[in-house]
């Protein structure tokens, strides 16, 4: 990847421990998360995600995956995930019925 601009951010310890952590469960520095998270925010188009992204979005529409699997995959919280399906126009798989209105 060619660098163009430099960012530097300052992280708390709680934040910089958890993504040393995820970057070492994903296998990624802690900068390719960062650069990740940042792209997936501010996509402008499903074809401008990652082939693993637009996989995981197409899994999630078949009902292969859960929405949380789909966050870890887009690199979102799962808040994040449901505004960004929402601003693209992406069905949401939301099954619950009349019953579970009562037990909310």
């Amino acid at each position: 990847m060619a660098q163009d601009a430099t960012l530097h951010v300052k992280l708390d310890r709680e934040t910089d421990e958890n993504l040393k952590q995820l970057g070492y469960t994903r296998g990624k520095s802690k900068g390719q998360l960062v650069r990740e998270a940042i792209s997936a925010c501010y996509q402008t188009s499903f074809e401008e995600l990652s082939i693993r992204q637009q996989q995981a979005v197409s899994a999630y529409q078949g009902g292969y995956i859960s929405l949380g699997k789909l966050a870890k995959d887009m690199g979102m919280h799962v808040l994040e995930v449901r505004r960004w399906m929402d601003e693209h126009g992406v069905t949401q798989c939301n099954a619950y019925g009349g019953e579970d209105l009562a037990n909310a």
